[in-house]
């Protein structure tokens, strides 16, 4: 067997890691140097709090010209949202689909199927003696008695309405 020496080139020099210098604090000595250390204390805290109180105050008023600067842009959109509403509901028969595709968006109309009714018991049990006395006993759950929102659906809106049922 042959033995080959192996020449290596080393180009980097070797670095040790670097060991962090641990700081020495100065010890405190008495008692009157413990309290002098919390009145420094004390002093950067107000200092800090000052800072932030400061900071606050660019915060709210940044927040209050933000504000200012868009409440007319959104009573602009709600005025605009009512007039396409409006438009979109005179004109609901020209609808030949659920969705009219414009150039700036979408016009949707969509029949909403979602009945809220009210958590208090006392607000349910108006509304199932109201149905009992409507005849709507399809509407009503017996055991306990609760409300059938799959039946109440059927009947019209405003009747649903009448009852005390949020659409």
């Amino acid at each position: 067997m042959q033995q080959r020496n192996i020449n290596l080139c080393i180009d980097k020099e070797v670095t040790m890691a670097r060991i962090k210098p641990k700081d020495k604090l100065p010890q405190l000595q008495s008692w009157d140097d413990v309290d002098l250390a919390l009145c420094e204390i004390a002093e950067h805290m107000r200092v800090t709090e000052s800072i932030q109180h400061k900071m606050q105050q660019v915060i709210d008023d940044a927040k209050l010209q933000a504000k200012d600067a868009c409440d007319p842009h959104a009573a602009a959109i709600d005025a605009l949202s009512r007039q396409i509403k409006e438009y979109a509901e005179r004109n609901r028969d020209s609808l030949k689909k659920k969705t009219k595709p414009l150039v700036f968006g979408n016009i949707g109309w969509r029949k909403s199927t979602k009945l809220t009714l009210p958590r208090d018991p006392g607000k349910v049990a108006d509304i199932v003696r109201l149905l009992r006395a409507l005849g709507w006993n399809d509407c009503i759950k017996v055991e306990p008695p609760k409300v059938n929102r799959e039946a109440l659906r059927t009947h019209p809106i405003e009747d649903i309405i009448k009852v005390g049922v949020d659409v």
